[in-house]
């Protein structure tokens, strides 16, 4: 896959800028487009939510407007997002407007849209771990599903790395995760219960702090060992002083870096409703919509949150890179090319 030159020389000047001058630019933008979902993923609520989807034309104005604020990289996720018949207009057309788009899938239908699929960038599939393991957390029947998706689309040559939720049913997968991740050519990352309780549902599913830690510690090693762990070893090593897994946010921990949540990047829900992060949704009162307001008009009037750290992976990630950290930035660029 083409390493988005553009997009990262573009991301890190508009970062430096904010970082000098202040202000904000949506270089992120995550698009939750539907609530529906083909699993039944035992830590997930959003299917229940059943949120109005924002119509195709209303997408791909925001899309329009999110480009012309800046916008650099779209992630597409739900719910299953592959559930939505113009998921390939929608990707053509961040495309058209030079953003890189991601999209997050369980896999299941990725064969029925192959074809739209491979028009984005790079696919992020869940992956829990073995049968017995990712059925427990994801639905009996999931793995299957799974698994052939992730055949199906590496088979395909699409851009793939897995995302693999910790719970106390798959702590121990770690090290399965990444062999199957060396066999089959694909890079893995991993993250824990962060969603807060009203898109998620946690409290019988924490895997104990010793063992969290232990996984932590055993992908540090495995990263120095260069197994395919695509999360960057400047992260893993923050994650591991999180003080209590349970907590999903803090106002500050050391070893954290700046949170630029409402400032760098955004999370549009399936209604058209912004917020900072995904950690956010449904515990804002009357956010901003983007069909009210434009997209820029939302972003701009979007309430900047006072926790400075959370137990996100990929906000953590976006973090260290829209801080201009260097040695985050080249394992981004070493995992796009590899």
């Amino acid at each position: 896959m083409p390493i988005p030159v553009k997009n990262l020389v573009t991301m890190a000047g508009a970062a430096l800028r904010t970082k000098v001058l202040g202000g904000r630019v949506p270089l992120n933008v995550m698009l939750a487009l539907t609530d529906r979902c083909t699993g039944n993923c035992s830590y997930c609520q959003l299917p229940a939510r059943k949120s109005p989807e924002m119509s195709t034309e209303e997408i791909l104005r925001l899309i329009d407007q999110a480009a012309d604020g800046g916008c650099q990289r779209i992630g597409l996720w739900g719910g299953e997002p592959l559930l939505r018949d113009d998921i390939g207009a929608i990707i053509r057309k961040a495309r058209s407007r030079g953003i890189f788009v991601t999209v997050d899938t369980n896999g299941h239908l990725v064969e029925r849209r192959a074809d739209e699929l491979a028009a984005a960038n790079h696919v992020n599939i869940s992956l829990d771990g073995d049968r017995r393991s990712h059925d427990l957390n994801r639905g009996e029947g999931s793995f299957d599903r799974t698994m052939a998706g992730l055949r199906y689309a590496l088979s395909k040559k699409m851009a793939v790395w897995t995302i693999s939720v910790l719970s106390r049913h798959n702590v121990d997968q770690v090290d399965w995760v990444l062999q199957t991740a060396r066999e089959m050519g694909f890079l893995a990352t991993f993250q824990v219960l962060h969603h807060n309780d009203q898109i998620g549902c946690n409290q019988d599913l924490y895997a104990g702090d010793r063992e969290v830690r232990e996984a932590i510690r055993l992908l540090i090693a495995r990263k120095n060992e260069g197994w395919p762990v695509a999360s960057s070893r400047r992260y893993l090593e923050a994650w591991a002083t999180w003080p209590d897994y349970t907590m999903n946010r803090l106002s500050r921990v050391s070893g954290y870096p700046k949170c630029f949540a409402g400032k760098l990047y955004c999370n549009v829900d399936v209604d058209g409703s912004m917020y900072p992060c995904s950690i956010w949704v449904n515990e804002m009162e009357k956010p901003p919509n983007v069909r009210e307001r434009g997209f820029m008009g939302a972003f701009n009037a979007l309430k900047i949150p006072d926790c400075q750290a959370c137990l996100a992976t990929c906000f953590t990630e976006y973090n260290l890179l829209f801080s201009l950290d260097i040695a985050t930035g080249l394992n981004w660029v070493r995992s796009l090319i590899r």
